[in-house]
This record gives structure tokens, C-alpha cells and sequence, in this order.
């Protein structure tokens, strides 16, 4: 398994625990290494004994909502799919890391990057979506000014979009709440801030040139001259999204090091939304 020095278990801090700040995620970018190369930090929350600090980072979110829905440059939910599926299908086949990056569980699907910014993206079964979620996940609140942040984020909007926050946890700061519906994304206006909401987040899927590129270099690491084979395989990936072959996963590059297991990953975003 090829993991990064500060890979910790997104699922489990967004859905049961803390989402704590990592140092690395403010210096440069770490290469790709195996697991094993160097052991995985146990992620501290905020104000223990080994966050250096007893009181969080705060970071204040305007509570003065406008009421008021503005669109969001995102794509539709079936231009999505694909590109999201074949993500998850070179991160596993890769072996990126043991318990982070991109995956669908029942319908529902989280984005991660190599570097911690997050997406969860909860489907309904008539085609609505929410995504919340983070461009700086070291950017904490203390709890009173979350439960403000998120009240923020869904004042004015449709009742429906709640769901999307029910399955992160309290502790987890939130920088962004996204619902769509009739073929376009919303967000409510003037309160998602521009450093850490959806504008900043690295989201690799939000046109199939950027996800190719991002998939290309994920499973050719070692490779200076990336074969031109390589991005052909990539966007037949994306057109094949949850019903990929291992033979497909394996053709975009050398580094994938298990196509059964990503082909599998891509599976499970053939699963319906079911809420």
C-alpha cells in the first residue's frame, strides 16, 4: 500500500470524530511513498495534549445570510459519475492509501485529494444532491461557531439540503454546503468563505481534461515521458465510470498495482442515490 507520511482515516474523523489541523498540509507537497517508508501519525483533535495548543484555530464565518441562492460552477451529477468512479478507481488500484481518497458507500460518494480537502456528496433518489465539505480541513471552530457556521449555510435554503450535514460529525468544521437540483448546483449567497468553500476546494472532477491529467500522473509516477497511451485509457476510464474493467484500470499506467480492486471501487458508484 503506497500511502502519503500524514495519511489518516477521512471516514472516520469526518463521520465519528474531530477533523484535526496537519502541519503538512501547509508546506509542500509530500512525494507518493509506499507504506512502510515512514509510520502514520495518530491525528490529534483540537486542544489535546499533542495539538500543541488548548484552544482551536478559529476561523469566524459571517452568520448574516442573505437568504438569497447563487449558482455554483459545478458539474451535473451524471457528468460526475464517471469521472468520479474512474478517480476512485486509480487511487485504489494504485494503492494511494489505506483508508482515504475518493470511494462511494451505499449511494453516497466522498471526494478527497492528496492533500485532505474533502467533499461528501449525499444523493436522493429523484436525482437531488448536497455536497459539504472543505478546502482547508485544518481550519477548525470551536463548537458554538460551528453550529452558527452550518445554520449559516442553510439559512434560505431548501429544508432537504440538512441532509447532507446529518452524517458529519459536530466537531467537524464545515466550509461549504452545495444542493442540486434541476440540473444546477446552489449555494446561499455571501456566507461560504472564499479561502477554504467550494471556489478553493481541488476538485480534480470538475472537467474530464482535469481528472484525465490527475489520473495520468497518479498511476505514472516514475515515468518522465507519459505514453500518449496512457490519457486514451484514462478518458475510456471515465466514459466506462462504475462499469470499468480491471483491464481498463490497469491500462492508464504502471502504477496501478491492483485493477481488481479498482475496478471494484468503480462499482460501487453504480449504486442508486437512496435518500
Amino acid at each position: 500500500m503506497r500511502e502519503r507520511t500524514t495519511t489518516w482515516d477521512r471516514r472516520s474523523l469526518l463521520l465519528a470524530g474531530a477533523l484535526a489541523p496537519l502541519a503538512a498540509c501547509a508546506g509542500e507537497p509530500e512525494p507518493l511513498q509506499r507504506s512502510g517508508s515512514a509510520s502514520t501519525p495518530t491525528p490529534s483533535g483540537p486542544g489535546s495534549a499533542s495539538s500543541g495548543s488548548s484552544t482551536p484555530s478559529s476561523t469566524t464565518t459571517s452568520t448574516a445570510a442573505s437568504g438569497r441562492l447563487e449558482r455554483v460552477d459545478l458539474p451535473a451529477l451524471d457528468d460526475l459519475a464517471g469521472r468520479w468512479a474512474a478517480y476512485a478507481a486509480v487511487w485504489v488500484g494504485g494503492e494511494f492509501s489505506s483508508d482515504g481518497g475518493p470511494s462511494a458507500d451505499d449511494g453516497d460518494w466522498l471526494y478527497e485529494d492528496m492533500f485532505g480537502q474533502w467533499g461528501f456528496l449525499t444523493r436522493f433518489a429523484d436525482g437531488r444532491a448536497v455536497m459539504v465539505g472543505s478546502a482547508q480541513p485544518e481550519r477548525v471552530r470551536p463548537a458554538a461557531e460551528e453550529r452558527e457556521a452550518r445554520a449559516a449555510m442553510l439559512a434560505g435554503a431548501p429544508s432537504w439540503w440538512a441532509v447532507g450535514l446529518q452524517p458529519i460529525d459536530p466537531a467537524t468544521a464545515v466550509h461549504y454546503v452545495c444542493g442540486f437540483e434541476a440540473g444546477r448546483w446552489r449555494q446561499v449567497a455571501g456566507v461560504s468563505e472564499r479561502a477554504s468553500g467550494i471556489t478553493s476546494l481541488n476538485f480534480v472532477l470538475r472537467t474530464e481534461r482535469q481528472v484525465v491529467d490527475e489520473m495520468v500522473l497518479m498511476a505514472n509516477t516514475g515515468v518522465a515521458d507519459r505514453p500518449a497511451t496512457a490519457k486514451s485509457a484514462a478518458r475510456a476510464l471515465v466514459r466506462s465510470g462504475s462499469k470499468a474493467t480491471a483491464a481498463q484500470v490497469a491500462a492508464v499506467g504502471s502504477d496501478i498495482r491492483d485493477a481488481k480492486a479498482g475496478a471494484a471501487a468503480a462499482a460501487l458508484f453504480a449504486a442508486p442515490g437512496r435518500h
